[in-house]
Parts: C-alpha cells; sequence; structure tokens
C-alpha cells in the first residue's frame, strides 16, 4: 500500500507539469544532436499567416537560429522555415531549407503523429517533428561543428520540461 502511494506522490507532480505545458513555454531537447528549440511570441512585423515562432539552438556553434511556422492562406497543413546566420562568424543570414520546400511540421500527442497544433495555447506535444532539418543543416557551414562521426541525427525534438 505504501508503494502504490509513494507511485502516486512521484506522478502527480509530472502529470500536473505535462498538463501545463503549451506550446508558449514547452523545451524542446534534439534526441540525437546537443540542439534545444522553444517556443516564442511571433514577432510584431511578421507575415499574417505566421502562426508561431520558435529558436534553435546549436550550442556547439554558439549559434540560434529563427524558425516560423505558417499557414498558407489561413488554412492547410502547417509549414516551417529555419534561418540564421551562414556560418559560425558571419553576418549574412541563410534560409536553411531548401527554396520551394516548405516541409509540414508534426507532432506526436501521446503517440499518435498528427499536424503540429499551433494554435495560441494549445497544448505541447510530446515531440516536435522538423522534416528535413537534420539533411539542411548537414549541407550548411554547421556540418563539422554539429554533427559527430557516429550521429545519425534525426528530425524529433523530444519535450523535456516547460519554462
Amino acid at each position: 500500500m505504501i508503494r502504490i502511494l509513494m507511485m502516486i506522490a512521484v506522478m502527480l507532480p509530472a502529470a500536473a507539469v505535462g498538463a501545463e505545458c503549451t506550446i508558449t513555454n514547452a523545451r524542446y531537447e534534439h534526441d540525437q544532436a546537443a540542439w534545444w528549440l522553444s517556443f516564442k511570441p511571433v514577432p510584431r512585423f511578421s507575415a499574417p499567416n505566421q502562426t508561431t515562432a520558435f529558436i534553435i539552438e546549436l550550442p556547439n556553434s554558439g549559434v540560434t537560429l529563427e524558425g516560423a511556422v505558417h499557414r498558407p492562406n489561413g488554412f492547410g497543413s502547417p509549414l516551417w522555415s529555419i534561418e540564421g546566420p551562414c556560418s559560425e562568424d558571419s553576418t549574412e543570414t541563410c534560409t536553411f531549407i531548401t527554396e520551394g520546400s516548405s516541409p509540414a511540421a508534426y507532432g506526436n500527442y501521446g503517440g499518435k503523429v498528427d499536424w503540429f497544433d499551433d494554435a495560441r495555447g494549445a497544448k505541447a506535444p510530446d515531440q516536435v517533428i522538423l522534416p528535413q532539418l537534420a539533411m539542411s543543416l548537414w549541407y550548411s557551414m554547421y556540418r563539422g561543428a554539429e554533427f559527430e562521426a557516429d550521429m545519425d541525427a534525426g528530425d524529433v525534438f523530444t519535450l523535456t520540461g516547460c519554462d
């Protein structure tokens, strides 16, 4: 009986944290790389169809990339993009997704993958999936600093908690 009560006591705070976690305060870690993803408010002077803004921190390079999620014409799948310095010491800005290719953003919600829910105050997914992210960074100037020899980096970030 004591074991059951101890297990319930340990599980309750975790359930409460998950219930309070929204895309506005969620923090994610990449499954293989040392990258971090977190959401931020949409910039004031952004495209009208931008629904969400996020950053990806690349600690090995000391760079933060700026990301956005858009809904074309206000409908359809949530499309993501990302940009930042072209290299670690560059002042020039590059887009890291192939031009003309806007991949959809996905979320893993309780074991089911679906479009990323970018509504204001939406529940944070267990995982954020950004197809083509790792490939885009692999073919960038960040390849040497961000990819280890045995790493098989993918496009998945897993929820670690909320700020």
